[in-house]
């Protein structure tokens, strides 16, 4: 009886995310009722939370099926025709077509008139939709449009891929269905990988279900989902098919670069081979390219640095309130940055020869690339993605704390621009998640509030 009741309250939890997750798609921008948006996002973290909590206490054959139709309703909440957060799927969606036109997407910014033949009136709308949306008259909705694109070559390739498969033809809702290819991916190999190690499946919930899934693979159809995806396959081969493993996470590194911090937990017994395969897929991929334009491949990279003050020292908010910054930020951070390093390597050297190493590696994962986002504080929550995943397989969802209070940061800088009351709140709330997974660490599960559910027994 205590266990329906469990399951029940995990059902209305579920229920109250499903219409917090609609209601994110009513505010329309978070360029509008932008307080309003995050206090319905802080409200879904909280159902996910609360749904999570009734989730290990249940029982009964039915447990399974509502991990799959919650994350399901989730997802089908999320789609928009307009995505609210971000505008990072515009610049997805040029780079794919003008890789359809033949040219390499790392020649020409789309403002530039080489290219002036593909815009459309979706990218580029006419005079009236820009007065309408603010701007002048010629303008298009992609952003830094006088810029080159930052984005590697593993995540051109979705790009073109998503084009062809006609995702732009339905516009955002297109490129939002084009994700959603790789989010329910990652959810069955999350799935399979905690059978095969001998965990409760149950635990895919902690992605599953989690705001920053539904809103940032899904909802904002970011690239960083396809590379959680590539790092659950490199950790689901790692131990096993090292070659293999080293490959994915190079691939995954070249959909968004930092994966890459990833590489020394994954070397495992045969480094050799797992570097090998890391690089030759970097070099790889980057080969046409550079032939092709040069160093120009190099894209908005130096220029985003820049932009973000990591090239100043300025962006690191933890070290701000000591008067901690520039060079000195920089070199601190880096220590710190080293110290995670052995610790996780200490990890995962621990494991014995016989056993299987999956759990442990994803959780020294969770670790170092966790602690680098806490380092280097970025205020976009999807850069999360890799780190939910890996949370999942770990059974820490107390690392998605991180992911979480990247959104007030976030609300903080993006309608009024950076400010030291946006870097204050940053400090803040980056603050609030350390200490959330610090007391996580100290208790024997590592779950803050959450006992694990029990372990599937293998018969096979």
């Amino acid at each position: 009886m205590i266990r329906d009741r469990w399951l029940a309250g995990t059902v209305l939890a579920l229920v109250s995310a499903t219409f917090l997750a609609w209601r994110t798609t009513q505010e329309r921008s978070i360029l509008g009722n932008h307080d309003r948006l995050l206090v319905e996002i802080l409200l879904l973290w909280v159902a996910w939370a609360v749904a999570l909590a009734c989730l290990r206490r249940s029982g009964g054959r039915h447990v399974l099926l509502v991990v799959v139709l919650g994350a399901t309703a989730l997802r089908l909440a999320a789609l928009t025709p307009v995505v609210p957060l971000s505008d990072d799927l515009y610049r997805y969606a040029w780079d794919g077509k003008v890789q359809a036109s033949g040219t390499d997407p790392y020649r020409y910014p789309p403002t530039a008139p080489e290219l002036a033949g593909l815009r459309d009136d979706w990218l580029f709308p006419d005079d009236a939709e820009c007065e309408r949306r603010g701007k002048d008259p010629g303008c298009t909705i992609i952003n830094r449009p006088g810029v080159r694109t930052i984005y590697p070559p593993v995540a051109q390739g979705w790009f073109l891929l998503g084009h062809t498969l006609g995702a732009s033809e339905l516009e955002d809702l297109g490129w939002e269905l084009f994700a959603l290819l790789a989010d329910v991916a990652t959810m069955v190999l999350l799935w399979r990988v905690l059978l095969r190690v001998g965990r409760d499946p149950r635990w895919v919930a902690v992605y599953a279900w989690s705001p920053v899934a539904v809103l940032e693979a899904v909802q904002n159809g970011h690239v960083d989902g396809l590379a959680a995806l590539l790092v659950v396959v490199a950790i689901a081969l790692h131990g096993r098919r090292p070659g293999w493993s080293g490959a994915a996470l190079g691939a995954a590194a070249m959909v968004k670069l930092y994966p890459a911090l990833l590489l020394p937990v994954l070397l495992g017994r045969k480094p050799v081979r797992v570097v090998t395969a890391f690089v030759a897929v970097c070099v790889v991929s980057y080969v046409p390219h550079l032939l092709a334009v040069g160093w120009d491949v190099a894209g908005y990279l130096p220029g985003y640095l820049q932009e973000e003050d990591y090239v100043e020292g300025g962006r690191y908010l933890l070290l701000r309130p000591f008067g901690i910054t520039g060079v000195a930020a920089t070199l601190v951070a880096g220590v710190a940055g080293l110290t995670v390093l052995a610790v996780a390597l200490r990890r995962v050297r621990a494991v014995p020869r016989d056993a299987d190493p999956t759990v442990v590696v994803a959780g020294a994962g969770c670790l170092l690339l966790g602690a680098a986002l806490l380092l280097a504080t970025p205020v976009q929550p999807w850069y999360g993605l890799p780190l939910a995943a890996m949370a999942a397989i770990a059974m820490r969802p107390v690392w998605l704390a991180v992911p979480l209070a990247a959104y007030p940061a976030f609300f903080a800088v993006v309608p009024a621009g950076a400010s030291e009351g946006a870097a204050r709140l940053g400090s803040a709330v980056f603050a609030a998640a350390l200490v959330a997974v610090v007391v996580a660490a100290r208790r024997k599960a590592g779950q803050l509030a959450l006992p694990g559910p029990p372990e599937v027994v293998r018969t096979d």
